[in-house]
């Protein structure tokens, strides 16, 4: 078939950086349109991962060869099983796209484990040296100061003295704090349209200003890992999500197979075992059949 055809191809050519369908149709001699929606078909199977660029850019996703190399940082939440395995690739060719990756927005219900895998993929940059090794990875929940918008805009921008009632002194903000590293936005729906405006002029001049500075330009490295439990267009200007080309789903725990569920109990035990530095002997079966209604699974291993 043609579309085997294509994908086929699309692993032969795959770069880094991705490949248009123009670039792929060129290749092949086949019609654009067609190529363009067998590529979206193969996004749609997990066997491609679509980069929202301009142009739209593919890579093909090889589940046995990324199964095969999945030791390291993203293993042990991958478990045994391939249900993350699209997730993971669009991780990875976030973290590699050149020259400095790419911003990414994490969707999933709540207990996914979205906080996790944006930790892993800040691990797996430090570790193949997209990120220097001292690199911060500093978190932020919009949701912590969603009913003070001016509080939270000072948490994440830092402000200037005066710029508020109780504003006695210069504050850094979180975004100097992961200069040359990452922030991560939890609950990022939370974060009020001006602070979105702000962070989407950031993103695309890499300046910004404190709270109350109107003359001082200040620049930083930073990328920007972001999470949200709610489809995007609900909550958030389509100007900015538009800085996030790449949209990851992490599948509900219930959706996950009982190997899969295995590999996150133990993973978790073997923290806490080690954060407790004790042995800890549990029976899973009634973890393994928990149904996860809307509670992280890590909850109910800590409850």
């Amino acid at each position: 078939m043609r579309i085997d055809i294509v994908y086929d191809k699309l692993k032969a050519l795959s770069v880094e950086s991705g490949i248009s369908a123009p670039q792929l149709a060129e290749a092949l001699g086949y019609a654009r349109a067609n190529i363009s929606n067998d590529l979206n078909s193969l996004a749609a199977e997990g066997k491609a991962v679509k980069i929202k660029d301009k142009p739209v850019l593919f890579q093909a996703i090889n589940p046995g060869a990324l199964a095969r190399n999945s030791e390291g940082e993203f293993a042990q939440f991958i478990g045994s099983n391939a249900n993350l395995f699209p997730a993971i690739e669009q991780a990875k060719a976030a973290v590699f796209y050149p020259p400095n990756g790419m911003n990414m927005l994490i969707l999933g219900e709540t207990g996914v484990g979205k906080s996790l895998f944006a930790e892993l993929m800040y691990q797996y940059a430090k570790a193949i040296g997209k990120l220097p090794a001292q690199a911060p990875f500093v978190i932020f929940n919009c949701a912590d100061y969603a009913n003070n918008p001016q509080l939270l805009l000072a948490q994440l921008f830092g402000c200037k003295k005066g710029a508020y009632t109780g504003a006695d002194e210069d504050k850094i903000g979180m975004l100097e704090k992961a200069n040359h590293g990452v922030l991560f936005l939890d609950e990022v729906r939370r974060l009020p349209p001006e602070g979105q405006e702000i962070f989407f002029t950031f993103i695309d001049k890499g300046i910004f200003r404190r709270l109350g500075e109107t003359q001082v330009e200040r620049t930083a490295s930073v990328r920007i890992f972001s999470a949200t439990t709610e489809e995007p267009d609900s909550s958030l200007l389509h100007t900015f999500t538009r800085r996030f080309p790449m949209v990851i789903h992490l599948p509900a725990l219930r959706k996950r197979t009982f190997q899969e569920r295995f590999a996150l109990i133990q993973f978790f035990f073997n923290q806490e075992a080690a954060h407790l530095q004790e042995s800890i002997c549990v029976s899973v079966n009634a973890l393994l059949s928990y149904d996860c209604p809307g509670l992280p699974l890590l909850w109910w291993l800590k409850a």
